[in-house]
């Protein structure tokens, strides 16, 4: 069943989002050479505690950390580790908070240093998708006009999107319904409503989408170690479109 939230409702998500781009924000500018997946899980439970807010996905289905750090080949889910960031790597961050029973969620997806053109190229065709995407949320439209606008927004960048993830509602639950496919051949046919927030994130790579996860259980690999990108922003369905509440 889809919940839809009141303007109230919404207005207590854009709360939780607004924390989350400030702390996604903050931790953008930490990402430098020399860092680890484990030194930004840290930074962004500091941020969390001096904003007295919960990290939403600490323990969320057993997920051992604050932050989904995935670097390079690693496409989401990324569990944090000691592997050192390099000049030259692609660092997402996916992160949530949980603030009076209201879920935020928001990613992006970081280059460190200088970079080639063809990851700069994927960072643009992920972040343009996401946008396309969003563009798409009207009342009356479809969530398969968002996974369309993904996919081909995707493609035209000659980026391989990842299929088998992709976003969902979100509001007192971190996951609700529906799911927002990154591809129209499995996207859910649900027409848009007033009042529905989605969490909306694009993923793709610059070689086969084929993925796998590691030993951990958690992070999604590229199966031929090509570099992936995420991004994702949580929006709210009006009267006049499309409110993105996890921008700054």
């Amino acid at each position: 069943m889809i919940e839809l939230k009141t303007k109230e409702e919404i207005e207590k998500l854009r709360y939780s989002n607004k924390i989350v781009a400030e702390i996604l924000e903050y931790l953008k500018g930490q990402i430098k050479p020399g860092i680890t997946g484990i030194d930004i899980d840290k930074l962004a439970i500091e941020e969390c505690k001096k904003r007295a807010v919960k990290p939403a996905f600490l323990g969320l289905y057993g997920f051992p950390a604050a932050v989904c750090v995935s670097i390079n080949e690693e496409v989401v889910h990324g569990v944090p580790k000691n592997r050192i960031i390099k000049e030259g790597d692609l660092v997402s961050i996916d992160f949530g908070v949980v603030v009076d029973g209201w879920y935020g969620d928001a990613a992006i997806t970081v280059a460190v240093g200088e970079i080639s053109d063809r990851k700069k190229r994927l960072l643009e065709g992920v972040e343009k998708a996401l946008m396309a995407g969003i563009e798409q949320c009207y009342p009356g439209k479809n969530v398969k006009d968002i996974s369309k606008a993904i996919e081909e927004t995707l493609r035209s960048y000659k980026l391989a999107p990842i299929c088998e993830y992709g976003g969902h509602g979100i509001g007192r639950k971190p996951h609700e319904e529906p799911h927002v496919s990154n591809c129209l051949f499995n996207s859910e046919d649900v027409v848009l409503k007033e009042g529905m927030v989605l969490a909306i994130e694009p993923m793709a790579t610059l070689g086969s989408n084929k993925i796998r996860k590691l030993k951990d259980n958690w992070t999604v690999v590229t199966v031929d170690k090509s570099f992936a990108a995420h991004f994702e922003h949580s929006v709210a369905i009006t009267e006049n479109g499309p409110d993105i509440l996890s921008k700054l």
